[in-house]
């Protein structure tokens, strides 16, 4: 193997490497979404109705991409946007956030689906 040959296939590996060590983006399809910062970190917010009334989906996900994510960092700031949205979207309807479920997607973006009661 030649000299350029084994260089491009190093770096092509390298390559392969730091794409499979990378976590995707995740969204839902027809939502309204928004840029937050929490810890210094970007997150976006997508939340989509769910068809239930005053019911709603939101994912927290990372503005950036991230290789080898600490979950509980992860989950602690998706925690803390999704507080954010929860409470001004039930403000706007003078109601209160109740979690229905929630779980950390993929070791990095949160999903939470509420209630405004």
């Amino acid at each position: 193997m030649t000299f350029p040959r084994l260089t491009l296939s190093l770096v092509a590996g390298l390559g392969a490497l730091a794409a499979a060590a990378c976590h995707d983006q995740q969204t839902i399809e027809g939502t309204s979404s928004r840029t937050l910062n929490v810890a210094g970190k970007r997150l976006k917010a997508n939340l989509t109705p769910t068809g239930t009334p005053n019911e709603f989906d939101l994912l927290i996900v990372r503005d950036a991409v991230v290789i080898d994510p600490d979950p509980a960092s992860e989950r602690a700031r998706g925690e803390e946007a999704a507080a954010r949205v929860t409470r001004e979207v039930c403000q706007v309807r003078r109601l209160n956030p109740q979690i229905v479920s929630e779980r950390l997607v993929s070791e990095i973006n949160y999903y939470v689906r509420f209630r405004c009661a």
